[in-house]
């Protein structure tokens, strides 16, 4: 049992979120926690989602972005502001996720068992069918990360806390302590992978991860994609892919075998899914990825290169 209560301060990033920011902080009002903060950081949405926010949650801290940094650019906003207010921990979530309201008692409870603790994953359900594990930890690698857990149904075979080497993308919870000792995110890949980034980035620093069964969460898996097959996730795939492999291959040659893989493998599956789902603007939306590497300045910012591949 705790003692004392460390502060956790909670940041909810939106995005033209109005059909699921209620819920998600419903169910952040409803935790059983002495200790916590909300900030709702919007990355200018073009729906109501700021408003619903202002005139439904007067206890909430609206921050609101002029525009769309992206994922890691607009949590590094909350992020500073967590800080300043003197936040032990902060959870980075998006805004179609629901919380157990012992969500944050049971990550602190890990959290405070160690000082070398620096991340903690909690295991995600979908939310359309709530006993049907998302993910419950797993490996990042350059290649072939793995997520445990997804897909099966929960009958326990995940109850143990335990070490893992991944954070839990929609709800990314990390010790202040570790966070301004590895840095804040990486804005240069806008959309994904941050959160595998910065599971790799804990553990190169001598960080444990550990992963809470007893903290809970739904995901909607709306976002930007819906969790579909999009031109939006396949452009930031291809682009970040390379991005990621480059900064966290240990030695040449690994990045040799990571970009080989990429060439024979990951890009000839993506363009022909691109081909099998959607066509031309699809396609054009992995040519683009590969673009953007050799001069990015041919291409739009990211924040309208989203406005345009969403169109598709």
């Amino acid at each position: 049992m705790l003692t004392t209560y460390p502060k956790v301060v909670v940041i909810v990033l939106t995005w033209n979120s109005e059909n699921d920011i209620i819920e998600c902080l419903v169910s952040l009002r409803l935790l059983k926690y002495p200790n916590y903060e909300i900030i709702v950081v919007d990355n200018a949405s073009t729906d109501r989602t700021p408003n619903i926010v202002k005139d439904n949650f007067p206890d909430v801290t609206l921050i609101i972005n002029k525009k769309n940094l992206g994922f890691g650019g607009g949590f590094n906003v909350g992020i500073k502001e967590a800080i300043r207010r003197k936040a032990d921990y902060i959870v980075c979530l998006n805004s179609d996720i629901v919380v157990d309201e012992h969500f944050l008692l049971e990550l602190v409870k890990v959290g405070e068992l160690s000082e070398n603790v620096g991340g903690l994953c909690p295991i995600a359900y979908y939310y359309d069918q709530p006993n049907r594990i998302n993910g419950a930890g797993g490996i990042v690698r350059i290649i072939h990360s793995k997520v445990f857990g997804c897909g099966e149904i929960d009958r326990g075979q995940y109850n143990k806390t335990k070490e893992t080497r991944m954070l839990c993308g929609p709800a990314l919870v990390l010790k202040r302590k570790a966070l301004l000792d590895i840095g804040f995110f990486d804005t240069e890949y806008f959309y994904g992978p941050e959160d595998m980034d910065m599971a790799l980035r804990l553990i190169k620093k001598g960080y444990k991860i550990m992963f809470v069964p007893h903290a809970k969460l739904w995901h909607k898996r709306r976002g930007a994609t819906g969790g579909r097959i999009t031109p939006l996730n396949m452009y930031f795939h291809v682009r970040n892919f390379l991005l990621f492999a480059n900064k966290h291959a240990s030695n040449k040659l690994e990045l040799f075998i990571s970009v080989l893989y990429f060439w024979l493998f990951d890009f000839p599956l993506t363009l022909l899914r691109a081909l099998i789902f959607g066509g031309k603007h699809y396609v054009d939306a992995v040519i683009k990825g590969i673009i953007w590497h050799i001069n990015p300045k041919i291409l739009p910012s990211d924040e309208e290169m989203v406005k345009l591949l969403r169109k598709g």
